[in-house]
């Protein structure tokens, strides 16, 4: 009897144990990821065996797929997943007095595709000592959905500098780098992916350290930085030229928009030209690489044709589709029974202004055998009515609040305090004097407010976010924890913003 009553427990252990292989069913929906239960040997143990197994349990199955990827580790090694188990082994053996980062990524999921809701730092050591330096920190303006890695680089940063360490936030944008050796440092995060921070930040969202950089001692074996996710800096660059006629192109960008250029007519078909530009982004002035192509010859046998016009400051000016020449009687206004020609401005090669008309004059007409493109070409309309709209659009009378307080900041930078609408994304900004800020006539709507360091070279009231190369850290900045509501005629006093 008891041998067949072992039998059948057997047996029913096997069915069960085979069953939970499979993906539950019913009950309510798995919406959390893998949580690690345990890890063996115990995380920060000393004088491993060179064959040392380092085996992780988890809470539920693991989807093998997700793994390989997911594991770094500056050493050769096997990995296997057996159901909930992850066991890492050395090829060989691991190297012999050396420490041996392990950091497992959120990208480990289950069979639901539900990934961590937190990465895993391991750290071990073949010898008697780990380091004990330890950067945390938090990532704002991050989304739960996105990874973010952070990468630790030495202090100072040059073109050669490489990554020591790769960490990722967690759903909350909580990171902890941790076994460092004491010295001077710098963090840059990027969302997604770290391979190449400097390349990255110019089409990715990154944030920086606000500081110079960080600096870890036997006196200060731990530091804790805030960093905020921003935009990136992108950079264009010509990619190709689409040409309207011989002396008017669109340059194609890296990022598929279009910018119209006028080509100097000086040159003549078979010319080499070089398209040199100047252009910002959010923080920098930058050249783009030089663009070279040879000029075709255009037969180009269609007029040019107006565009648009625009009455604004008492001008009104008149854009055609390619560059004009114009005969003093292009432009005409009909007075009595005679053509009056009206003097005009060239703007530049697309466009003429007519400046001081009378307000008498409600539209004007273009005569189309007076305007020729560079080929010669006329105009296709022989007669060209414009009407002049000289409608003045008032602007909307916002009868608002205001919102005062202090910032606390023992710095010696000028601070911005902003205002951003949650409804509708209206951004209002105050300078600080003497700690305190005044933010007046805000359209009734609840309001996030925070403050930063105004280190923006020719706009004060951008964030400035940092950049890599040259090596410039971000503004210091501080979020007011709550949203504050704000109503028409009233004052929302009391508001107090840290520097902490």
């Amino acid at each position: 009897m008891t041998i067949k009553f072992l039998f059948i427990n057997l047996l029913l252990l096997y069915i069960v144990s085979c069953a939970a292989q499979g993906t539950a069913s019913g009950g309510p929906p798995d919406t959390l990821g893998p949580i690690l239960i345990s890890v063996q040997p115990p995380n920060e143990t000393l004088d491993i065996a060179p064959n040392q197994k380092i085996i992780l349990r988890f809470t539920e199955l693991l989807d093998p797929v997700s793994i390989p990827a997911s594991i770094t580790l500056a050493a050769d090694y096997i990995v296997k997943v057996k159901g909930r188990y992850i066991i890492i082994t050395p090829d060989k053996n691991w190297p012999i007095n050396q420490v041996l980062n392990i950091n497992i990524s959120r990208k480990i999921r289950d069979y639901q595709k539900n990934i961590m809701a937190k990465p895993i730092q391991l750290v071990y050591s073949t010898g008697v000592h780990i380091p004990d330096g330890h950067i945390s920190g938090n990532i704002e303006g991050h989304s739960s959905e996105k990874l973010i890695e952070i990468g630790l680089y030495n202090w100072p940063i040059h073109d050669s500098s490489v990554v020591l360490q790769k960490i990722e936030a967690d759903e909350k944008g909580f990171f902890k780098c941790g076994f460092i050796n004491y010295g001077n440092y710098v963090l840059g995060a990027i969302e997604g992916v770290l391979t190449d921070i400097n390349v990255q930040i110019r089409n990715k969202n990154y944030a920086m350290l606000t500081l110079d950089y960080i600096s870890l001692s036997p006196i200060d074996t731990a530091q804790h930085v805030t960093m905020r996710l921003s935009k990136p800096l992108e950079r264009l660059k010509i990619t190709s030229v689409v040409m309207e006629n011989q002396y008017s192109t669109n340059l194609i960008m890296n990022d598929q928009s279009e910018e119209a250029f006028i080509l100097d007519t000086l040159y003549v078909p078979g010319d080499s030209i070089k398209i040199n530009m100047i252009k910002n982004n959010r923080l920098e002035t930058y050249s783009l690489p030089e663009y070279t192509f040879i000029l075709p010859e255009i037969i180009d046998t269609t007029g040019p044709v107006y565009i648009n016009s625009e009455f604004k400051s008492k001008v009104l000016r008149l854009t055609f589709s390619e560059p004009i020449r114009l005969a003093s009687e292009a432009v005409i206004i009909k007075h009595d029974t005679l053509d009056i020609p009206l003097y005009y401005q060239r703007e530049n090669s697309f466009s003429v202004m007519l400046s001081n008309l009378s307000d008498t004059i409600t539209y004007i007409k273009l005569l189309g055998d007076y305007i020729q493109d560079l080929h010669g070409n006329t105009m296709a309309d022989s007669v060209k009515k414009i009407s002049i709209n000289r409608s003045v659009i008032e602007e909307e009378i916002i009868i608002g609040g205001n919102i005062l307080g202090t910032v606390k900041y023992a710095g010696k930078v000028p601070i911005i305090v902003e205002a951003h609408n949650i409804e509708n994304d209206k951004i209002y900004t105050a300078h600080v004097n003497k700690q305190k800020f005044k933010l007046e006539n805000l359209q009734a709507g609840k309001y996030k407010l925070w403050a930063f360091e105004s280190l923006h070279a020719t706009d004060p009231t951008t964030y400035f976010s940092g950049t890599w190369t040259p090596y410039s850290r971000a503004s210091q900045f501080s979020l007011y924890p709550d949203s504050v509501d704000v109503r028409s005629r009233w004052d929302v006093e009391g508001i107090i913003i840290d520097f902490k």
